[in-house]
This record gives C-alpha cells, sequence and structure tokens, in this order.
C-alpha cells in the first residue's frame, strides 16, 4: 500500500487437481480470501495506505493445508507411475518442487475495527494474539487435528468457529496436494463445493477413495 504502484494483480497459486482457475478446488475453497482483499482494493481505490477505515464487517481469515508437508503418499500418488513427457522440465513425480520451503503452520488474519484478543487452536496447539485496530497476521504451528478460532473483546467472546476441515497426517485421496483450505469466521453461508458429477471424474484413476463432500453441510467435518 506504502509503495503505491500503478496496478495490482492479485494471484493465487494451486497445485494439481484444479479444473479451472475460476473454479473451485477439491473441498478447499478459497472464497475466504476474496473476502480479505476487500478493504485492501477499497484502501488502494481510494489512494489510502491504511486499510483500517475500510474493514466494514470484523472478521478472521485463515487457510491452512489439510496435511503436514512430510506426509509420505509415494505408494498411492498417481504421479509416481509411469513415464511421462517431460521435455519442458516442469513435472515433478509426487510433492511439487518446492515444497520443502512450505511451513506447517496455520495462517490466519484479523479485520478488527478496534484492538481484541484472537485466539487460535490448531490441534493441540493454542496460542492468543493482541490484535489492533486493522488488519493484522498471525501465524501458529500446525496440528493434526480440530481447527478453532475466536476473538474476544473485554473479556466477552465477539465471534468464534471451528473450522470444517481437520488437519490430518493420511493422504487424502491417496495423493500429494498442497492447496489450502480458506475459511473465515463468522463462516461463510455458501461454499463452493464439487457436485457428484465432478467428484466421479476426478476419483477415476486414483488409488484409493475420495471422501464424500460435505463442507457446509450440517453434521461432522470433513476429515478428511
Amino acid at each position: 500500500m506504502t509503495g503505491r504502484p500503478n496496478g495490482s494483480w492479485i494471484r493465487e497459486w494451486s497445485q494439481h487437481l484444479k479444473y479451472e482457475h475460476r473454479l473451485t478446488v477439491y473441498y478447499r475453497p478459497h472464497t475466504g480470501w476474496l473476502e480479505m482483499s476487500k478493504p485492501f482494493i477499497a484502501a488502494y481505490k481510494a489512494g489510502d495506505k491504511s486499510v483500517d477505515k475500510y474493514i466494514t464487517d470484523e472478521k478472521l481469515i485463515y487457510w491452512y493445508r489439510p496435511t503436514p508437508r512430510d506426509v509420505n503418499c509415494d505408494s498411492t500418488d498417481t504421479t509416481m507411475e509411469g513415464n511421462p513427457n517431460n521435455s519442458s522440465g516442469n513435472f515433478f513425480r509426487g510433492k511439487p518442487n518446492g515444497w520443502e520451503t512450505m511451513q506447517d503452520a496455520v495462517f490466519v488474519v484479523a479485520l478488527l475495527k478496534s484492538p481484541a484478543i484472537v485466539a487460535i487452536s490448531s490441534g493441540e496447539n493454542s496460542k492468543t494474539f493482541e490484535a489492533q485496530t486493522g488488519a493484522s497476521a498471525f501465524t501458529v504451528p500446525m496440528g493434526v487435528g480440530q481447527q478453532k478460532f475466536a476473538i474476544t473483546r473485554d473479556g466477552k467472546n465477539i465471534m468464534e468457529d471451528t473450522s470444517l476441515k481437520d488437519i490430518v497426517d493420511t493422504c487424502i485421496c491417496g495423493i500429494y496436494n498442497f492447496n489450502p483450505y480458506v475459511g473465515t469466521v463468522p463462516a461463510e453461508s455458501t461454499i463452493d463445493k464439487l457436485e457428484q458429477a465432478g467428484l466421479a471424474m476426478l476419483s477415476q484413476g486414483l488409488k484409493v477413495p475420495c471422501p464424500t463432500n460435505t463442507l457446509g453441510a450440517s453434521g461432522p467435518r470433513v476429515t478428511p
């Protein structure tokens, strides 16, 4: 914001299992990032260096990979088979190029109208942070299990939620997938998800069955 560039390009990186940039990743919605960008876009258009007055609704935006980076899926990942043409040099078996640089962490951005305490629990790892007015970013080491988030102010819980997707130490669908799951607190009213036809196409050729889509539905969280 301070540099005031002539333009801004919002780019999202995703690994395989994505049909189009505008469509859902397999049970890993990314629309929370759009919510996070709103006050930044408004401030940029207004020529402002601060997003504080452009935050209209207080919320948390969080994201994380549903599996630690060291989970070994070599025996079931489909990229480990065959002899693909790698004349471009862009094909990598198993884990994507640069996987070892990824942090096993849960990332949270708080958009607040006044200071508050942000509490984050990732499995058995829990931390609290003093968040100031405006946009603040925090990280917590990734922990297997439920992912919980809360905002408290003056000793009272303002909002809290548990993510629909747990972190697990197994290979989801039997493959490597470094796409993040993105959520918000309060939770979004609708969550982008694959329909049955898309799930059927996705499952073709996999060695391990994929779980049924339960994102946004009443009942159990998505595990995996």
